[in-house]
């Protein structure tokens, strides 16, 4: 699932935030880590397994703390939805800060969504991005795929385009 972006944006309010100030340093570092780290998607759903955080995130950072950071943020906080069974982790409010794009990024992001294993998290996700117009743009873009595909009903069976002449 994972797809390296060669950039990303944090919007400077995320210092003001009271849901991000009211953490504590290990909160702060590891929510830093989930929105801006080499896990991290354009769809703001990445896969990570817990020993790759953990190693990313140094030897301070033995299971048990992670695991029961990650808890706070999601459960304290509500800066993160997780799914345990996937170890996937989505970053709450993703598209309020991140919906800017052409429909061809629309569209990459939508087969993100769709590559999401936890059906909980593909479900809010797509659900978030749907709301956006980025992801209407995707949604329209991937309708005129689908309308371009399909023969066009008045030449498909006509029998003047099978004639000796038209095929000529």
């Amino acid at each position: 699932m994972s797809n390296t972006r060669n950039f990303t944006m944090v919007a400077p309010v995320l210092h003001s935030s009271k849901r991000f100030l009211d953490l504590d340093d290990s909160g702060r570092a590891l929510f830093v880590y989930l929105l801006t780290g080499p896990h991290q998607t354009s769809c703001g759903c990445s896969q990570i397994k817990p020993g790759y955080a953990c190693a990313d995130l140094g030897p301070n950072w033995p299971l048990a703390k992670y695991l029961t950071t990650l808890g706070d943020l999601e459960g304290q906080a509500g800066l993160i939805i997780t799914d345990a069974e996937t170890d996937e982790i989505y970053i709450e409010r993703w598209f309020k800060h991140n919906s800017k794009g052409s429909w061809k990024y629309a569209k990459a992001i939508q087969g993100q969504i769709d590559k999401i294993e936890s059906e909980m998290l593909r479900e809010k996700v797509n659900a978030d991005f749907a709301a956006t117009e980025l992801g209407q743009a995707a949604y329209e873009a991937g309708e005129a795929d689908r309308a371009s595909e399909r023969p066009s009903p008045a030449n498909s069976g006509s029998r003047l385009l099978n004639t000796r002449i038209m095929r000529g």
